[in-house]
């Protein structure tokens, strides 16, 4: 079997090239520096599950459902007869008879910096997940196999959806008391390469008799509701990742029912365990939910989105998986090219210990202390053509005792990013990035400046 369509020419079975992403998986390297330790809140050169964590799935723009972006942009691509590798491949199986799908991508990119440390690897840490200065990164190589919900239709349904990644981003992604020894199985620190055996994997049911537009109800482990960035890089509008997004949570797990109140009102409730926690010792029972309103015609939409719980750091495990978040995300469409969002993001906690860095290089002692981390991101994104998509992105985060970063102060981050589509299955991905921190954050300096070249294949 041969793969036709992607890059306009035959590529070998997909197993060939999944397995040439997937075989450096768990290859031990020399550590990487550490932007900070805390002692017992060791934040090491990326942080162990639970620690420093966030994500949600961007809603575009233009959605006017909650639930439909995904099914129509299948369908259209399906009308279109642009099918995908992996759905090509499963046709008329009785895999896509039974109403499955599968689809994947692999992104990999050479983040060229201005890093020159040189008693560690390079790196760009406390900026993520393209942390790695000047080497080349396979971050994801990632699978889904769904079922997905048809939200037309007025009958109950139900679906599930089973997501893996592979690369150097698993460290990132690992939930607490999930595969969560990789990072520390390199004499106390992540290994390069590691797997997230599951990133989503959850049951979800469609019950339209619930609210004006109907209800979808997940139960498993799934991202979180909270920000505008994702995991999925496919998702996202930029190539690196905002470093208010990287200190708050990515996944939940537990039960979240989104429910469409009517055609401008749009409600979630859920009971979880925590930020990025997968059962265990260090559950805690927290609400997640949120609120969503959207003028005719989706040129206008506010949301509040927040996670409530104990909000404590776990001094015994060395784990943060429970803080209070809350959060308001605005979007404006001026047309249909240009959009402006809006994401401003609070959160804390409380029992706090460790050593962090002040803003003036001191060190600084925490005993039993409440911390909090704020951060407002601006984007302003020119959608050019149906290939070419520009994005500005202006950040201001405050990592008010260091507790998220290691390094206390205000971090500015400012991004101009490009992507280009240049098949439905192979985009090119740039931005120029410099970031500046009060303290010392980036290998003893202020500042940084980052030049990724990143490609993304979908599958």
């Amino acid at each position: 079997m041969v793969l036709h369509g992607i890059l306009g020419q035959e590529v070998p079975m997909i197993t060939s090239w999944l397995m040439s992403g997937l075989m450096v998986v768990g290859q031990a390297v020399q550590p990487v520096g550490s932007p900070a330790r805390l002692a017992p809140l060791t934040i090491p050169e990326v942080p162990p599950p639970g620690t420093i964590y966030p994500v949600s799935q961007v809603v575009p723009p233009n959605t006017t459902s909650p639930f439909k972006e995904k099914m129509e942009a299948e369908e259209m691509a399906e009308e279109k007869g642009d099918k995908l590798f992996l759905m090509k491949a499963l046709e008329g199986t009785a895999f896509q008879t039974r109403g499955l799908s599968a689809r994947g991508y692999t992104e990999a990119n050479y983040n060229i910096s201005n890093q020159t440390g040189q008693t560690v690897r390079k790196n760009n840490l406390p900026q993520a997940m393209n942390y790695m200065g000047n080497q080349f990164m396979m971050e994801q190589s990632s699978i889904t196999v769904e079922k997905l919900l048809d939200y037309e239709k007025k009958e109950f349904q139900w679906g599930f959806n089973l997501t893996a990644l592979a690369g150097t981003d698993y460290r990132f992604t690992t939930s607490n008391n999930l595969a969560a020894g990789q990072n520390t199985a390199n004499g106390g620190f992540p290994n390069t390469y590691g797997i997230d055996p599951m990133t989503q994997g959850y049951l979800n049911a469609w019950l339209p008799g619930l609210g004006e537009g109907g209800t979808e109800v997940k139960l498993g482990k799934f991202w979180t509701t909270i920000f505008n960035e994702s995991i999925d890089p496919t998702l996202n509008r930029t190539v690196s990742r905002a470093v208010t997004f990287m200190s708050n949570p990515f996944t939940n797990t537990g039960v979240l029912a989104t429910t469409k109140l009517n055609d401008r009102w749009t409600m979630n409730n859920g009971a979880v365990m925590g930020a990025d926690v997968f059962f265990g010792t260090a559950a805690r029972f927290n609400y997640l939910g949120g609120l969503k309103y959207e003028t005719e015609g989706a040129k206008d939409s506010i949301a509040f989105n927040t996670m409530i719980g104990p909000s404590a750091y776990n001094q015994n495990l060395a784990v943060l998986t429970s803080y209070d978040v809350f959060e308001i995300l605005y979007s404006h469409n001026f047309n249909d090219d240009w959009n402006y969002t809006l994401d401003v993001m609070y959160s804390f906690a409380n029992n706090f210990q460790g050593t962090v860095t002040n803003r003036d290089g001191s060190t600084y002692v925490l005993n039993d202390e409440w911390a909090n981390w704020y951060g407002f991101v601006n984007y302003l994104t020119y959608n050019i053509n149906d290939k070419f998509s520009t994005t500005t992105r202006v950040e201001f985060f405050d990592d008010c005792k260091g507790v998220r970063t290691g390094y206390a102060g205000l971090y500015s981050t400012f991004t101009q990013a490009l992507t280009y589509k240049i098949k439905e299955g192979f985009w090119f991905r740039t931005e120029l990035r410099y970031d500046y921190a009060q303290a010392r954050a980036y290998q003893g300096q202020h500042g940084l400046f980052t030049l990724p070249l990143d490609f993304i294949i979908r599958y």
